[in-house]
């Protein structure tokens, strides 16, 4: 590795003692070489820091040990604040890459110079059923995505690699939100620039007991909070705004709050007739 790699790999990690190796060895089997991972322990309580230790010999490896926890987003801060590469990848600490997923993002960022970021598939893999991501019912997934990524996010951290000047330019990770920090961050990206899209799956993202994904309220909490963060944007484009309005609203009724949920259906409702939204808004009068 040269003094200043060309990607930086940012991992954080949390109570991650019996799977955090795995996502961290999936890296270091890269077939592309010119990068540092930043692992940073966000204040672990069990035996994280004993794994991540065996790491610390390892020539592409620097550790942070954070001793105050700042949740997902504000550890890949930290991980992007002392990040020496051109280009960012993000890695989780329960998931795994495989071998020729960098090689192959960092060649297709050489071939757009025009595309400031690029994200490849993945496949969801729980006990249930595995599934591809992105879904296909996006309409588009790569170029300007300043409009489509309102609808929905095609991409999720694991899969990211983004030039550092982009990054700096659209602003880190919102460590005020509990969910969709990854959207968040690709709203603000795909103002900035256009994205490149390899559909091939090579990561392999996990369901993980405790993940804050799996929290159901902080769904309609965040969604509500981008909503209002980028109202002058999706005020651009009211099918999209009507759309998540909607689907707040609906988590919100299953949640059984039928006022949040009637602020939320009643918006979508003025940007869009919609039959579904109709009737769940009568529901919620009515409950």
């Amino acid at each position: 590795m040269t003094n200043t790699p060309r990607v930086s790999i940012i991992l954080p990690a949390y109570n991650r003692e019996t799977l955090v190796a795995r996502a961290i060895d999936s890296v270091l089997a890269q077939t592309y070489g010119d990068f540092e991972l930043i692992i940073v322990d966000d204040a672990s309580k069990d035996g994280t820091r004993a794994v991540l230790e065996t790491y610390r010999d390892h020539p592409k490896v620097r550790l942070i040990l954070s001793d105050v926890n700042r949740g997902g987003s504000g550890a890949r801060n930290l991980g992007i604040e002392a990040a020496k590469g051109e280009l960012i990848a993000f890695q989780d600490s329960d998931d795994v890459w495989l071998p020729h997923k960098l090689a192959a993002q960092v060649a297709a960022l050489d071939a757009n110079p025009q595309a400031g970021l690029c994200y490849c598939g993945s496949l969801f893999f729980s006990q249930k059923r595995t599934h591809y991501i992105p879904e296909r019912a996006s309409a588009r997934f790569e170029g300007d995505m300043s409009a489509e990524i309102l609808r929905r996010n095609t991409t999720s951290t694991q899969v990211l690699v983004i030039r550092r000047t982009v990054l700096d330019s659209a602003g880190h990770f919102d460590a005020t939100l509990k969910r969709f920090q990854d959207w968040d961050l690709m709203i603000r990206v795909a103002q900035e620039t256009e994205f490149v899209f390899l559909p091939e799956p090579m990561a392999v993202i996990f369901a993980t007991a405790g993940n804050i994904s799996s929290f159901v309220e902080n769904d309609a909490i965040a969604r509500a909070r981008i909503l209002e963060k980028y109202a002058d944007i999706f005020a651009r484009n009211p099918d999209h705004a009507a759309r998540n309005h909607y689907i707040t609203g609906r988590v919100w009724q299953k949640l059984k709050k039928q006022a949040a949920a009637r602020v939320h259906l009643r918006a979508a409702l003025a940007l869009r007739k919609n039959p579904k939204a109709a009737l769940s808004f009568l529901r919620s009068l009515l409950s």
